[in-house]
């Protein structure tokens, strides 16, 4: 029973809040269809429903390759070719400076200027890897003299071509001044395009246009006189030219990143300071004894201008003949079967110390061997000056009779005939080259005397380090183990600080920073003043 007013009832509490948001639903399994599509029932028999194929993957990208041919594609093609057309001009203008002599020629002069220019271009491109050689479509036969000759089968056998085909004559020369002159030029092409920032991009396009020029160049050089061709083999030139001129202007564009890296691996960077040391070595070297030989062949009777002007492009030829007669080598010469330009029969023979005295007289004797002492202490005075020790030195030593080697079996002249072209007529071989195994013995001792006494003559100067290498402070300290040390100190008077880590040595008076606690039973030291 209810008396009175009705209590009105209270509200309800409203439901209580999770302490925490509800989980995500889960995600449906890969492959599964998504909510509320339809399913269809596989009648009997029938193989299941496929599932939804999974996003394609985006297509790949171009490889690192890719990319950098296409940069190469993309650069400058116009400060590539104005970098290679330092060595092509080189080419050219020694190619014209050989073809304005005629050489002896009277006024039947049948090889005019454009032809000589072809023939000389032809030469100077074996010092990119090119060849030479003269050929003529005669068809091998007698002459009309018969066999000739009082016996039954005669004694002489007119202009009978062995061969019954094609006679040609073969010449192997390389002339390296031309060749050190070429890289020369690329240096300086490439040099202005690394003030541009140019990559290792610039270098392929730079060897790609300069082997380009040198395979038309190529192509030019090839004339056909009176019925003989000349061939230059332009294609292996080219492919010598590229190859060269990309590891020149590599070496030039890449200079400050191989810096960087060889800054962080002392070893390797010992190794290519001792090749630099070979290489300025080889420079100072071949200088001298160009020199020498150039003036002793201007000597020689006979020799006119013209005889001079061809000299020049074989100097280095000429000064690595010089360095190994006076270091105790010969110069070997082989003459086998019949030519008319080098006689019948076979002539074998070696031009050294011994025959130079019997032809010329001891003085010569005494100024070979002098201009070799000289080499050799050249050698060793240069690697004992930039070495950072002993090892350093027998590196650069060791270097530079690699070097010498290498360019003395390059620097020698050969030459082959077969058939019968134009006057020349015959088949038979031709090599005067220095004999190699000889530069190897005299080499080792000439360049391992000079590096063991180069670091003593080096301190008689007083030049020279307490180990024979450089001196303290010199061009390659050796690093430090603490990392780059700089040259100023702490002021004198101030307390020593351990570094961080370090424990110092009982008894040092403690100097805590600023605001520090000092652990106690430390001594205190006091800042003066």
């Amino acid at each position: 029973m209810k008396c009175g007013r009705e209590r009105p009832q209270a509200p309800a509490a409203p439901p209580p809040q999770p302490a925490a948001p509800p989980p995500p639903a889960a995600a449906p399994p890969a492959g599964s269809p998504p909510p509320g599509a339809p399913q269809f029932a596989a009648g009997p028999g029938s193989p299941p429903p496929p599932g939804y194929a999974p996003v394609p993957a985006a297509p790949p990208g171009p490889s690192p390759l890719g990319l950098f041919f296409g940069r190469v594609v993309r650069g400058d093609w116009a400060g590539s070719v104005r970098a290679a057309l330092w060595p092509t001009g080189l080419i050219l203008g020694l190619g014209v400076a050989l073809a304005i002599p005629k050489y002896g020629q009277g006024e039947e002069d049948y090889v005019g200027l454009v032809d000589r220019l072809r023939i000389a271009l032809a030469m100077l491109l074996q010092a990119v890897g090119g060849g030479f050689e003269v050929r003529a479509a005669t068809r091998g036969g007698m002459n009309t003299g018969g066999y000739g000759g009082g016996s039954a089968y005669g004694d002489t056998y007119g202009d009978f071509d062995p061969g019954g085909g094609q006679g040609h004559v073969t010449l192997s020369l390389i002339p390296l001044t031309v060749t050190v002159l070429w890289i020369g030029a690329l240096i300086l092409g490439a040099r202005a395009v690394r003030r541009q920032g140019a990559g290792l991009e610039a270098a392929v396009r730079i060897s790609a246009v300069t082997a380009a020029a040198v395979l038309v160049l190529g192509l030019y050089a090839q004339p056909e006189i009176e019925g003989v061709e000349v061939h230059s083999s332009p294609v292996l030139a080219a492919l010598g030219a590229f190859l060269i001129a990309l590891v020149t202007t590599a070496a030039v564009l890449q200079r400050d990143v191989a810096a960087r890296w060889l800054a962080a691996r002392p070893a390797a960077q010992g190794l290519v300071r001792a090749a630099g040391t070979a290489v300025r070595a080889l420079a100072v070297v071949l200088l001298l004894c160009a020199l020498v030989g150039f003036i002793s062949y201007a000597n020689m009777d006979g020799v006119h201008g013209k005889g001079l002007l061809v000299a020049l492009p074989l100097l280095p030829n000429i000064a690595l003949l010089v360095l190994s007669v006076s270091w105790g080598g010969t110069v070997d010469y082989d003459l086998s079967g019949q030519a008319d330009y080098f006689g019948s029969g076979g002539d074998h023979g070696a031009f050294g110390l011994g025959e130079l005295g019997d032809g010329v007289g001891g003085w010569a004797v005494t100024g070979a061997l002098a201009t070799g002492l000289v080499s050799a202490l050249v050698v060793g005075l240069l690697a004992a000056r930039r070495s950072a020790d002993r090892r350093e030195q027998f590196t650069a030593g060791g270097l530079f009779l690699l070097g010498f080697l290498v360019l003395t079996g390059m620097c020698g002249l050969s030459s082959e005939v077969s058939g019968g072209v134009s006057d020349l007529g015959g088949r038979g071989t031709m090599e005067i080259a220095p004999a190699v195994a000889d530069a190897l013995l005299f080499g080792l001792l000439w360049v391992g005397g000079a590096v063991l006494v180069g670091p003593y003559l080096l301190r008689m100067t007083g030049r020279g380090g307490p180990g024979g290498g450089l001196t303290q402070g010199g061009a390659y300290p050796k690093p430090s183990p603490y990392g780059l040390q700089t040259p100023y100190g702490p002021p004198p008077g101030t307390p020593y600080t351990p570094p961080p880590g370090a424990t110092p040595p009982p008894g040092t008076p403690y100097n805590p920073p600023p605001g520090a606690t000092p652990p106690p039973g430390t001594p205190y030291n006091p800042p003066q003043g």
